[in-house]
């Protein structure tokens, strides 16, 4: 089919492109990675000691989610917020580290999404890991499993795109 000289995804629009450079969303990651070690760990989630960036942090963390919590909405509450954008951070560096992403703001999109959403984008994927998303399944299913069931699926993923030799996005 002929390129129409359209955008095919959306990562190819400039809208995309332009909020990538958002300065609160860099001093976002920024401050997140500053709290990992200092706060969430040595304060908020203690039991997250010698376990950052794992799996087994995963499953650490959604625990703590699901015992701390009765629903996304609380989680996510005024008064839980801060603690809460650093289990969303958890989660998403960790799957970033393990699936050589990095960390992107998808543009609203209302009245789907009617603000930006931070992401990890992946080189192997054309879709989106969403660390927000990952945590309201597993609030609405409560197995405590469901976290380390993705990751477990990225990873082997993952590990066959890089058998693969790396191939391009969607080939």
């Amino acid at each position: 089919m002929p390129s129409t000289g359209e955008p095919t995804t959306v990562r190819d629009t400039p809208g995309y492109q332009e909020i990538q450079s958002d300065e609160l969303f860099r001093a976002w990651l920024h401050m997140q990675q500053e709290a990992m070690e200092n706060e969430f760990v040595g304060v908020d989630v203690p039991e997250l000691a010698g376990h950052l960036w794992t799996r087994e942090g995963l499953v650490i963390a959604e625990h703590e989610m699901l015992r701390r919590h009765p629903n996304f909405d609380d989680m996510v509450s005024e008064e839980n917020l801060e603690v809460a954008v650093r289990f969303i951070y958890f989660v998403g560096e960790t799957f970033r580290r393990a699936l050589e992403g990095i960390w992107v703001l998808r543009p609203a999109n209302p009245p789907e999404r009617p603000e930006p959403l931070c992401v990890i984008d992946s080189p192997m994927w054309t879709a989106f890991h969403e660390p927000t998303h990952m945590i309201e399944l597993a609030f609405d299913r409560r197995t405590g499993k469901e976290i380390s069931w993705i990751f477990d699926r990225a990873v082997k993923r993952h590990q066959k795109w890089v058998a693969a030799g790396r191939p391009a996005r969607g080939s």
